[in-house]
């Protein structure tokens, strides 16, 4: 959606809601996901033709803090998503997805245990393998009338191939994903997303029927394949020094 619309989103949020308890002193943080994904792409194709039943696979961190490593199968079945998440230490995540490593598994709460066996049963069920790494930048809010509804702004999208199990990324290599080309626009934009359980919160309806917000796909990891298969390598196309300049 068009940044110009962020201001008046944002004071919605802050009057129903608070800033994500996470997030820095700019009202931001970082998150970054090592996605995975088949030999010939079939997550990605199951995403980009929106079929009913589909689901993606990924490790995330929170670069710039001292953050475990989380374990996400997130499923969509037509509109509802399900999503299982594992906290796992940082130090031990590789093993355990590369080895599923049984003792390693017995240290963890039954509850994360359950879900780092979804994850790494999912990996080698499926063989999957790291396929990207997309980070960017997120202002989250969150509701303090309701049991659970999140606004969030995502910024800054960018992607670099990644083939090994391995949250570290080159400061060079990445390339935005909100490039012209993809967003058909050149007018400043952002990611908006409404979560919530079950059903929209009145407030949150009346924000989207007052600023006629329209829904539309945005996959991170769809948009983070194409920059990196299908838009042309041009200087233009990357960011140099880093995510975040």
């Amino acid at each position: 959606m068009p940044e110009r619309l962020v201001p008046a989103i944002r004071a919605t949020a802050r009057s129903v809601g608070r800033a994500d308890k996470y997030a820095n002193e700019d009202g931001s943080y970082r998150i970054r996901s090592l996605y995975f994904d088949t030999r010939g792409h079939d997550l990605y194709w199951a995403n980009a033709r929106e079929q009913r039943d589909r689901f993606k696979v990924r490790a995330r961190t929170y670069p710039g803090k001292k953050s475990p490593v989380f374990l996400e199968v997130k499923r969509r079945v037509q509109d509802v998503i399900i999503k299982s998440r594992a906290c796992v230490p940082a130090d031990e995540w590789r093993e355990l997805v590369e080895r599923g490593n049984p003792a390693a598994l017995e240290r963890l709460a039954p509850g994360v245990r359950k879900g780092a066996e979804k994850f790494i049963g999912a990996i080698h069920r499926h063989d999957l393998r790291p396929t990207v790494l997309v980070d960017y930048e997120r202002e989250a809010y969150e509701s303090t009338l309701d049991r659970y509804a999140r606004i969030t702004f995502d910024r800054r999208v960018v992607c670099q191939r990644k083939e090994a199990l391995d949250l570290e990324a080159s400061d060079r290599g990445w390339r935005p994903v909100d490039h012209p080309v993809q967003t058909n626009t050149h007018e400043p934009v952002c990611v908006l997303e409404l979560k919530f359980e079950r059903r929209p919160p009145a407030w949150m309806v009346a924000l989207v029927r007052r600023l006629e917000l329209v829904r539309r796909s945005f996959s991170k990891y769809c948009y983070s394949v194409n920059a990196q298969l299908m838009l042309p390598d041009v200087r233009s196309a990357r960011i140099e020094g880093g995510p975040l300049p």
